[in-house]
């Protein structure tokens, strides 16, 4: 397994497959990538925050239409 550690590394990986793809040709037999992703930066922790906060919570009823 590779693994990426940078942007530029992401990128040209995305590159590389979409060219193969677009040649046709066969994807590579060894194409598992491990990325190692940046910490989230304090505004995408308070958007995840905002956005738990706001997830409904559905009852099993109004999830399944009632029970029988």
């Amino acid at each position: 397994m590779k693994t990426l550690h940078s942007p530029d590394g992401i990128a040209q990986l995305m590159e590389n497959l979409w060219l193969r793809h677009s040649a046709g040709l066969q994807r590579m037999a060894d194409n598992i990538y491990m990325v190692d992703l940046p910490p989230l930066t304090e505004e995408e922790q308070a958007r995840l925050r905002e956005d738990s906060d706001n997830t409904p919570d559905y009852s099993q009823e109004e999830l399944f239409g009632g029970w029988i």
